[in-house]
């Protein structure tokens, strides 16, 4: 019975090792590949300190690294929005929550919505969460945070566009991590603002 107990234990532990060691594949893909596309596999490797022939354990080629990257940059986009939200007291609170968690997530961000064709017709649109965000447009517009007159597709276009000139900000030194989050929501509330001047 002692060695059953011990067997799981040995299994859930090398389970564990397991899910870290695709984690480390998996974040190190998605932090190069959202500033260098051409990276090889031998570098993803590399950054993720495992051999060439681990990571091909876990991704028999590129495309299904791809693929997968590409679903753990949605579950960290889509979590990293769930947690921005909480505790907001109005919509344009929660516009502006959210561009910050695109700005913090921004690698997860730039991979998905760089070049989606990349993902070979399965990309990052399949996971359409536009009806919630729609709705906090609205919101934030009967609050009169914001200018209805716009339309809601282009408050969305424009949270997005600005959140990823931002990720891209960082990436290339040109705006410090510190700062980006509050730039990108400065730009965004002065630019879908209500103008009633």
């Amino acid at each position: 019975m002692t060695s059953g107990i011990g067997q799981a234990a040995a299994t859930g532990s090398l389970s564990g090792v397991r899910e870290r060691t695709r984690r480390a594949i998996v974040d190190t893909a998605v932090a190069l590949w959202s500033r260098d596309w051409n990276a090889s596999l031998g570098e993803v490797a590399t950054g993720a300190q495992v051999s060439r022939s681990t990571l091909h354990r876990y991704f028999p080629d590129r495309q299904s690294l791809v693929l997968a990257a590409r679903d753990h940059a949605l579950l960290v986009l889509g979590e990293a929005a769930g947690a921005a939200v909480q505790g907001c007291a109005s919509a344009a609170e929660e516009l502006a929550a959210l561009l910050r968690a695109i700005v913090d997530v921004g690698d997860a961000v730039i991979y998905l919505y760089a070049d989606p064709a990349r993902f070979g017709g399965s990309g990052a649109d399949d996971q359409d969460d536009s009806a919630e965000l729609r709705e906090v447009v609205v919101r934030a517009a009967e609050e009169g945070a914001i200018d209805a007159s716009a339309g809601p597709d282009w408050v969305i276009a424009a949270l997005y566009s600005i959140g990823y000139a931002a990720a891209e900000a960082i990436n290339h030194g040109t705006l410090p991590r510190s700062r980006a989050g509050d730039v990108a929501v400065r730009t965004f509330l002065r630019g879908v603002g209500r103008d009633d001047g």
